[in-house]
């Protein structure tokens, strides 16, 4: 009579024993997802819309740290926000887009390439403000003689200018552009003597 009675205790224990073992063996992950998990890495992407020129240090509330595949990751892509570096983004970058080492310069001028150098010139309103407003910030500066209208300057960037919303038509301002260094001479020289007129590119 003892055994049965035995047996009927420990049957309830077994089958408890039993489903939580089954449970427990549910609920972890299968080699291959293990493996999958382990592989993913740290990748540094950006979180809304930045444009270029973005320091490095208000670029650090636009951006978050996503686990992607190896696979996935872009060839220099940061990890985390320690590996910002010093410096502006050169391009504009989109919500989701991952950041590279190669996505900054030490400064604007550099960001824009090879042979560029920053100049600073005074134009009243008329002469920058609409291809600024319409088409964009690069640019083509002209020398605007008596007879003529000559290119000096292909591609251009306005790097800095104040807001034409507080310009009237013939306020001077100071604009900073960006130029092929093999232009500079002509851009001065046409600056100096009141003639630079830019235009849409």
């Amino acid at each position: 009579m003892k055994n049965p009675q035995a047996l009927k205790r420990f049957v309830p224990a077994a089958l408890a024993f039993v489903l939580v073992a089954f449970g427990t063996l549910m609920v972890l992950p299968k080699n291959d997802e293990a493996a999958n998990a382990d592989e993913r890495q740290p990748t540094l992407v950006v979180t809304r819309e930045v444009e270029a020129g973005t320091s490095a240090s208000d670029l650090v509330t636009s951006v978050e740290v996503k686990m992607l595949e190896a696979d996935a990751r872009a060839t220099g892509v940061l990890s985390s926000v320690e590996d910002l570096p010093e410096g502006v983004l050169i391009s504009d970058h989109v919500a989701g887009e991952q950041l590279l080492a190669s996505s900054f310069a030490a400064n604007v001028v550099e960001g824009l390439g090879v042979g560029f150098v920053a100049v600073s010139v005074r134009l009243d309103a008329q002469r920058w403000v609409g291809p600024l407003v319409t088409t964009g910030d690069v640019v083509d500066i002209y020398d605007i003689g008596a007879d003529v209208a000559l290119p000096i300057a292909k591609d251009a960037v306005v790097l800095e200018a104040p807001s034409p919303n507080e310009l009237g038509p013939r306020d001077e301002a100071v604009i900073s552009l960006g130029v092929p260094r093999s232009s500079l001479s002509a851009v001065l020289v046409a600056a100096n003597d009141n003639r630079i007129w830019l235009v849409g590119a």
